[in-house]
């Protein structure tokens, strides 16, 4: 069955073949060049160029490895080893290496480059889903170019558009039921994503099906099983060669079958999600969204009408791809984060669908709304329909540029800036351990150790514990630690290097003492977080009570003992307080705000005197903590009515901190 049934259209093309593929190429092009135009405009906006998430830096570490030293590693001289997801993009940037030192440049041509081929095959599939129908194959193409989640795509510097192109090129080999190319394009597609498996059973579901449900006797349908062998099998063998050299590697480099990233991210995201599927569902029918879904709806009903009749395979597979792909991550992945990007490769499925369902709908209004004597009653209908959503695409085009831009400063803002501090201000042996391993890495050239077993897959084991991380952390010698505060709470020592605490989500640089370094449970920091929002808002009751049940399941976090002091000197118990920030020093002698802490107590109890004099000493010990000069000075206004020095206080205060508001 290799003819494709005709959605609509019963009057030949106006347009031939030739000048419809110079008006794809025409659009591909301009698509093309408007990512482009829109990436400088964002670059300038920044000021420097950079990525909306920090994952792209891990390929490029593993690029410039290879392309330096000739090892899948991620730092010359460690073990080699299967940490990136698509290993094939990974070899083509080193490759590209070869070309250009500049990695931001050579991702975004590489992408931009995977999203045309990605539109060629999308246009090419539309023109044999709906055959003699040029002007709708052109229009659907114009849908996949302005979609706004596929231009993020397209200057993410990640693999997402080489796989979104791999995935076109199967579908239209097997629209074209060539099945060399065909396993040639799944083969390559897995070296991509392992995501590509999904399709591979999926094509091979939907030949089978081809033969089985056709009419005939037993022995004629074996017979056909058997003619389908006979065409596949060259294929067959040519997957097999492509898909056993991705398992050796694999099986090289780390000891499984898939990339260690793939079972990491399973296994630290892993667990289901409750609100997964309407989070998908939004994300496919909300916003822009909302004028393709509903012409998907009616792809949809109209590809299972055409499946039941035994007539129309193609569509099936696009439905069949999007559910698959969507229950694979609601059992391994149910998270969707960074603008959807696992779910990106599901979109042009979705807009396949209803570009169906537009030309469903248009033959549908010609054939029985329109007058016979309006010209063009066959193609107007479709096409108008497909106006909504092109009309919301262009609309949400510049709130998606301003979410690309805001993404980028946010990753060039904590991971790159943290990244170049490192490189900067310590030794090129040093050892940092963090989460986010792609600019740490990158910009910092530092030997990294991977907290979250993406490259690492030792580290595997150890993500559900924390004692055992730190453990971990100290076998490998790690002699700094680079995280996100809400990530991992690290206490008991004091940041070398933090982000603007104004803005969420501050990346922190520690020394790393196996004996000292203590990161906080998940609850732990969520109780201590509680407690500060009632502190917050003038209940210290509450918050000592739900800090003494955290310190009770963390007894040795120095933080939650200043918390815990700073809301009993709230409640007006200084005995109290004085004890807790007593203790807080104890765990971490260089807690300077318990210190300060303690001042306020002395200051409370009547005891000016002393508290200028710890304040002093403070002061000469760090000069660099604010807290302590405000104090200082309001002694000497409140209490002491020594309002000299509390002015050359502040001088110094100002004189230190330029800019700072006391």
């Amino acid at each position: 069955m290799n003819e494709i049934p005709v959605v609509a259209g019963k009057k030949p093309a106006i347009i031939t073949p030739r000048q419809e593929f110079a008006a794809a190429a025409f659009l591909i092009a301009a698509g093309a060049g408007y990512l482009w135009i829109l990436l400088r405009s964002v670059i300038a906006a920044n000021g420097v160029p950079g990525f909306p998430l920090d994952d792209p830096w891990i390929h490029l570490q593993f690029a410039r490895n290879i392309r330096l030293y000739g090892a899948f590693s991620y730092y010359h001289g460690d073990m080699v080893t299967a940490g990136s997801t698509s290993p094939l993009y990974t070899l083509i940037l080193a490759a590209g290496f070869l070309l250009t030192s500049n990695e931001m440049m050579l991702s975004y041509v590489l992408d931009i480059a995977f999203f045309a081929a990605g539109g060629v095959f999308f246009h090419l599939s539309l023109r044999r889903l709906l055959p003699g129908r040029p002007f709708l194959a052109l229009a659907g193409l114009l849908v996949y170019l302005l979609e706004p989640r596929l231009a993020w795509a397209a200057m993410s510097g990640m693999e997402t558009t080489f796989f979104i192109a791999g995935v076109m090129a199967s579908l239209y080999f097997f629209t074209l039921r060539s099945w060399r190319p065909l396993a040639v394009s799944l083969g390559l597609l897995l070296w991509i994503r392992p995501e590509a498996l999904i399709l591979l059973g999926l094509c091979a579901a939907g030949a089978l099906y081809e033969e089985l449900s056709a009419s005939g006797t037993v022995v004629e349908r074996l017979s056909r099983l058997a003619a389908l062998w006979r065409r596949v099998r060259v294929g067959a063998a040519l997957f097999c060669l492509v898909a056993a050299a991705y398992i050796a590697m694999n099986l090289r480099l780390s000891g499984s079958v898939f990339p260690n990233t793939f079972a990491a991210k399973i296994e630290y995201y892993g667990g289901g999600s409750e609100g997964f599927p309407g989070s998908v569902f939004a994300y496919f029918t909300a916003g822009p969204m909302v004028g393709i879904a509903l012409l998907a709806a009616l792809g949809v009903l109209n590809a299972l009408f055409g499946f039941i009749r035994r007539k129309w395979i193609e569509p099936a597979l696009l439905i069949g791809w999007i559910l698959l792909m969507f229950f694979a991550y609601w059992k391994d992945l149910p998270y969707l984060y960074q603008n959807g990007r696992y779910m990106m490769p599901l979109i042009p499925a979705f807009l396949a669908l209803g570009i169906l369902g537009a030309a469903a709908a248009g033959e549908y209004l010609g054939d029985k709304v329109l007058p016979l004597w309006l010209p063009g009653r066959e193609l107007l209908p479709p096409l108008v329909l497909l106006l909504i959503p092109l009309v919301q695409f262009a609309l949400a085009a510049g709130g998606a540029r301003d979410e690309y831009a805001a993404s980028c400063r946010y990753i060039n803002d904590r991971q790159v800036k943290t990244g170049r501090w490192l490189n900067a201000h310590t030794s090129p042996d040093a050892v940092v351990a963090t989460h986010d391993i792609g600019a740490i890495a990158y910009y910092s050239e530092r030997r990294v150790v991977d907290m979250v077993g993406l490259v690492s897959p030792e580290m595997i084991a150890n993500l559900r514990n924390l004692d055992s991380l730190v453990a971990f952390l100290g076998r490998r010698r790690v002699t700094h630690l680079a995280v996100l505060r809400n990530w991992f709470e690290v206490v008991n020592v004091n940041p070398l290097f933090q982000t603007d605490e104004a803005h969420p989500e501050v990346m922190e640089v520690f020394p790393f003492d196996p004996s000292r370094t203590h990161i906080m449970t998940g609850q732990v920091s969520q109780m201590e977080r509680v407690a500060i929002s009632y502190l917050t808002r003038g209940d210290p009751g509450t918050a000592i009570a739900i800090l003494s049940r955290a310190i009770h399941l963390d007894p040795i976090s120095s933080r939650l003992q200043l918390n815990l002091g700073v809301s009993l000197l709230a409640a007006g118990r200084t005995g109290d307080a004085d004890a807790a920030f007593r203790r807080a020093l104890e765990i971490q002698p260089t807690l300077w705000n318990a210190r300060v802490g303690c001042a306020q107590v002395e200051a409370a109890q009547g005891r000016p005197a002393d508290a200028v004099a710890h304040l002093q000493e403070l002061i000469r010990d760090n000069p660099d903590v604010p807290a302590a000069y405000s104090l200082l000075a309001s002694v000497y206004v409140s209490a002491l009515h020594d309002t000299a020095a509390a002015r050359e206080v502040m001088s110094h205060y100002h004189a230190r901190f330029p800019g700072n508001r006391p």
